[in-house]
């Protein structure tokens, strides 16, 4: 068996949101409110709740795209805010559907793929958090661009975070294998596990892909990308989609052994 070398902006037929035995560690993760895994701790949460917060009026219309379980967006439900979610995820859904009906808040989510599927129209913003929008390739990023641009009222805020240089301190490139018994996050049955790792500095983009090979099964692929840019090149990119920063945050995160600290929160006005 031959796996030739990860090529750029390259997409897998699996997805670590979707899979039936994965998402479920996935949601694992987000609910661990001391980590920094799929979400962020829970004092970092909160303060970029309180940052969000000082962007918008009371009682604005919210889009959360992947919103996971529903972290940020009930936390902004109880502030007062107008909160839809999506996420492709749908245990993920599930869970904030449930939690939503636990705390009696009025938060409309929706299992969708919010690059092929419709989000809605008319929201004073429109939160993209965690990095998510930097783990688009550059097509995608544009189709979201458009979407965002359109589902805004006039004068709209796009609030998003991407790393910054300081996510190359957190990466080696790498290409090996090893062993699992199994019961780890990618697979509960035993299996041989293969990671690349490569860095496209000229695109200034981190892809990582994971191959899990099980006995009698076809060998399943999962490939994630992580751009990381600077002020001028994301203020460079949404410019070309229609959009002017008008703030900036670098000091929400604190620094940890997860992932890179060195994050920068944009605020963007249609």
């Amino acid at each position: 068996m031959v796996f030739s070398n990860l090529q750029m902006y390259q997409r897998s037929n699996n997805f670590i949101w979707t899979d039936e035995y994965i998402s479920k560690n996935m949601l694992t993760a987000h609910l661990d409110l001391n980590s920094n895994g799929a979400s962020r701790n829970i004092n970092t949460i909160k303060k970029t709740i309180k940052w969000i917060e000082s962007k918008l009026a009371k009682e604005a219309k919210i889009l959360d795209l992947g919103c996971g379980p529903g972290l940020y967006a009930s936390l902004l439900s109880k502030k007062g805010y107008l909160v839809t979610g999506i996420d492709i995820s749908q245990r993920s859904i599930s869970y904030a559907k449930k939690k939503a009906i636990e705390e009696n808040l009025q938060i409309n989510y929706f299992r969708k793929d919010y690059i092929n599927d419709d989000i809605g129209t008319g929201y004073d913003a429109v939160i993209c958090i965690y990095c998510d929008f930097g783990a688009l390739i550059p097509d995608e990023q544009k189709v979201l661009l458009k979407k965002i641009y359109n589902s805004l009222k006039d004068g709209g805020v796009f609030i998003f975070d991407v790393f910054q240089q300081g996510l190359c301190e957190n990466k080696q490139e790498k290409r090996d294998w090893h062993y699992s018994d199994g019961g780890n996050f990618w697979s509960n049955n035993p299996h041989l596990l293969l990671e690349e790792v490569k860095h496209f500095s000229e695109q200034r983009v981190w892809g990582t892909r994971t191959i899990i090979i099980e006995e009698n099964k076809k060998p399943r692929e999962y490939i994630t990308w992580d751009h990381y840019y600077s002020k001028s090149k994301i203020q460079e990119l949404l410019n070309k989609n229609k959009f002017k920063i008008i703030s900036v945050s670098t000091d929400l995160i604190a620094k940890n052994e997860f992932a890179s600290n060195d994050v920068i929160f944009v605020e963007a006005k249609k």
